[in-house]
């Protein structure tokens, strides 16, 4: 009995001593990052001065308070518990870490001697957050300066890399911001955002386009021509947006379509730029006396209207 009043009392001259000469002034700080559905372990253990018959130990957390006094689980009862591989040890193991866990943890003695610290970080996917991100689809006038953002939750925190054009081309560019200053027609295609961190990596895409007035060229502005033979015509139109292109005949008659007397064709001309290659060929045996003449390729887009003229001449034969 004497000997166990001894230890009690050396215990407690001990613990005041630690208090007052500060000797957990620098208790254990760590950090620790887990993915989903995983198991970790909190680490906190008593110094070898004190005597670990004599002090009990609690962990807190910053979300749920108290979790656990000595032994015994206060909260969670199915999901955590305290290890003690020996007297001095007093970990906390979390099974199968939900998103809940995550949170500041400390460790003390019943004393409130602060024996460690530790922030518990879930990792989590990278997901775009679309508060702090531009809508799929930007426009911007040529000449203008656009800006692409793009922001991403997760943990750790994703590194934002971007991307050019459907085969996702790096374009050497990190970070939230995508600035595109006096931007031209030639800017227009998609633009890929990746966020990625250790657990993973999510992309988004942005389809830029830049508006510019409708244009219109002609392949050859003069055109000579047999009568009765066959003449191809052939025009680029290119404007954001571009909404209607055609061929106006030397008769004032509007081709959009291929009738008895032409064929007419559009087709892409560019793989970004909003351009058509248009070209009106007439059918053989066709072309008479009254069909030479000016040829105007037009077309029209925002309100706006531009075109040009191929002049048709007939091609005679020598007397």
């Amino acid at each position: 009995m004497v000997v166990n009043m001894e230890r009690i009392l050396l215990a407690g001259y001990l613990l005041v001593g630690l208090l007052l000469s500060g000797g957990y002034a620098n208790p254990l700080e760590v950090k620790l990052r887990v993915r989903r559905g995983d198991s970790v372990i909190l680490p906190c253990r008593l110094s070898s001065d004190l005597e670990p018959d004599m002090v009990s130990v609690r962990w807190n957390s910053s979300k749920d308070s108290l979790l656990t006094s000595g032994t015994r689980v206060l909260k969670y009862a199915n999901q955590i518990e305290v290890v003690k591989t020996s007297k001095l040890e007093w970990n906390l193991l979390i099974k199968s870490v939900k998103d809940t866990f995550g949170a500041n943890y400390t460790c003390t003695t019943d004393q409130q001697v602060v024996l460690s610290n530790v922030q518990l970080l879930i990792l989590v996917d990278p997901k775009i957050d679309c508060g702090g991100t531009n809508s799929s689809d930007v426009s911007v006038d040529e000449g203008g300066t656009v800006h692409l953002s793009c922001a991403f939750t997760g943990e750790p925190v994703a590194n934002i890399t971007w991307f050019r054009g459907d085969y996702k081309k790096p374009i050497g560019i990190t970070g939230s911001k995508l600035v595109l200053p006096n931007i031209t027609r030639h800017a227009t295609d998609v633009y890929t955002c990746r966020g990625e961190n250790s657990v993973s990596s999510e992309d988004y895409t942005i389809n830029l386009i830049v508006k510019f007035p409708v244009e219109v060229d002609v392949m050859e502005k003069t055109l000579y021509v047999k009568k009765g033979g066959v003449s191809t015509l052939a025009c680029i139109a290119q404007g954001e947006p571009l909404d209607e292109t055609y061929w106006i005949d030397v008769h004032g008659n509007k081709v959009m379509s291929t009738t008895w007397q032409y064929d007419f064709n559009i087709e892409p001309a560019g793989a970004h730029i909003p351009a058509k290659f248009v070209t009106l060929a007439t059918r053989k045996g066709t072309l008479t006396v009254f069909d030479f003449g000016p040829y105007t390729c037009e077309a029209n887009g925002d309100g706006r209207v531009a075109n040009a003229i191929v002049n048709v001449v007939e091609l005679k034969e020598p007397n």
